[in-house]
């Protein structure tokens, strides 16, 4: 080993220095230079002039203050920092900092004091780190982790002298950095690679790192390191367990870049970080997915076996319930008929309600039939002529009920959708209209709708009795009426069908009234159904 007479150095030293001083100068993510022992700059990397804006010719020889805020300078924080590095050797402080643009940045600086061969200070390194995305991502809880930063590229186009300052300056990088050759034999580690996986520089130098990977991940690192050595110059991200010092495994996210081909580095260079904690928030994810797949799984087998259990019921009331009424219906005729005139008046009206109530426990069960049905039933979409449905709805309903109604059906544009299912969405809404506006003194209905860019709305407006809107929320539900059954006859069911028809068909409905002033009913349906 030859020493070079002027510096005392050894050539390798002298490799080695040029090296860092070139890796340095070529990284763009992290602000690196030197400054006086009063604070200002006498150099100034790629990294220093894209984090702050700044050309090298605009910054050098002048004083760091240049990049704090009005108030770190009334506080004399410059100071402060090149103070505290003084005292203890290197000094890392956080805070808002100053581009050329005038904008603030959330920085990360490392202070490291340099002494020459003689032991007097000669200034400082500085490193500074934009961090301002990871400050905001702090208060996030919910993230798992901030998207990773940048790796520290490593070009060798220079190689020039004074090692010692340029390795402190590697070794300050929140990276680990490592230096693998041909044979996969760690050459060199950096400090920062000591905070992550516990080996220092002198340590397991005859380890490869495929030996410290997991035996279940060895291969495929194996195979992407082998992969990579055919392909100079190129760059490959892996990520896997390595052993650490202590003997467990760590998960590491690993930048591989093949520099074989340059006789100054000649290595496979590795920056890599720990990702453990990233790695079990995922399988925390994974397995909050698989929870709630088997939960899903296990309610759709509940909501199947409920559905047999209402299929059941349903036929229960079709056919048991049925009986004893058609029963009841039956010999209260025969009774009116046989001997009506020994029952008297009221003997009659008694059976009238028997009938009638029979009657309508008779259509109770074909509404609850439907309602059943139709949550069941799929939906078999066509054109469906909505002007045509509504005016022959409305002549059904019509046919048997006394009075002069005014019913206007504007053109209505017609849809996609179920035709059966639209027509009791209908027949419901234009029963109620007729029913409700039954006891004006000139019944009217209008029937129409509102154009929109991705829906149509369908209305039906009535001058009827009308209901207070701090009950609408009832309007909808199963069994829920806002007037009397002496009032205005009815089962309850209707409105709850027609919602379950509208929410089939991914559509809205809602209504709008006051006491006294009508009704109206609307419902939207999307243009393309």
């Amino acid at each position: 080993m030859q020493a070079n007479n002027a510096t005392g150095l050894t050539d390798i030293q002298m490799m080695d220095g040029k090296l860092f001083k070139l890796i340095v100068a070529r990284i763009e993510d992290y602000a690196i230079y030197m400054i006086d022992p009063n604070g200002y700059i006498l150099s100034w990397n790629k990294g220093a002039e894209n984090i702050k804006g700044y050309t090298d010719d605009e910054v050098i020889g002048k004083h760091v203050s240049i990049f704090y805020t009005p108030q770190d300078i009334k506080n004399n924080v410059p100071r402060i920092n090149l103070n505290e590095a003084l005292k203890n050797g290197v000094h890392e402080d956080e805070g808002w900092r100053v581009r050329k643009d005038g904008t603030l940045f959330w920085a990360n600086v490392v202070f490291t004091t340099i002494y020459n061969e003689d032991g007097h200070l000669t200034g400082f390194a500085k490193v500074t780190r934009d961090i301002t995305e990871r400050k905001k991502n702090e208060d996030r809880k919910t993230l798992i982790n901030a998207e990773l930063e940048m790796r520290v590229k490593e070009n060798t186009e220079k190689i020039i002298a004074n090692e010692t300052r340029f390795r402190q300056l590697i070794e300050n990088s929140y990276d680990g950095i490592l230096l693998i050759e041909k044979k996969l034999n760690v050459i060199y580690r950096s400090k920062s690679s000591q905070r992550i996986d516990g080996w220092q520089n002198n340590e397991g130098l005859a380890v490869t790192i495929t030996d410290l990977a997991h035996p279940h991940d060895r291969e495929m690192l194996e195979r992407v390191i082998t992969g990579l050595l055919k392909h100079p110059a190129t760059t490959v991200i892996s990520t896997y367990r390595s052993r650490h010092k202590n003997g467990n495994y760590i998960w590491l996210e690993c930048v591989f870049t093949n520099m074989t081909n340059d006789v100054n580095i000649n290595a496979i260079v590795c920056n890599f970080r720990d990702v453990t904690e990233k790695k079990k928030a995922e399988e925390e994810i994974k397995q909050l997915n698989e929870t709630l797949e088997r939960k899903v799984i296990e309610r759709t087998t509940q909501l199947e076996a409920a559905n047999k259990e209402l299929e059941a019921f349903s036929y229960s009331v079709s056919h048991d319930l049925r009986t004893p009424l058609r029963a009841v219906n039956g010999y209260a005729i025969m009774l009116r008929e046989d001997f009506g005139e020994m029952l008297g008046a009221e003997g009659n009206r008694i059976i009238d309600t028997i009938t009638n109530n029979a009657r309508l426990m008779g259509q109770l069960i074909d509404d609850l039939l439907t309602f059943s049905r139709t949550g069941r039933k799929e939906l078999q979409l066509f054109d469906v002529n909505m002007h045509k449905l509504a005016a022959a709805c409305t002549r059904e309903l019509l046919e048997n009920v006394p009075g002069n109604y005014k019913i206007n059906i504007d053109e209505l544009p017609a849809c996609k959708a179920d035709s059966s299912m639209i027509k009791q969405v209908w027949m419901n809404l234009i029963g109620n209209a007729i029913k409700y506006s039954s006891k004006a003194d000139d019944p009217e209905i209008e029937i129409g709708f509102i154009a929109g860019n991705d829906r149509h709305t369908y209305f039906i407006k009535d001058n009827g009795v009308g209901f207070d809107m701090q009950y609408s929320d009832k309007l909808f539900g199963i069994f829920q009426r806002l007037h009397r059954m002496d009032e205005f006859e009815g089962t309850g069911v209707g409105l709850a069908l027609v919602k379950r028809i509208i929410d089939k068909h991914e559509g809205k409905v809602w209504a709008e009234s006051q006491p006294g002033r009508g009704a109206v009913f609307y419902f939207s349906l999307p243009c393309n159904k």
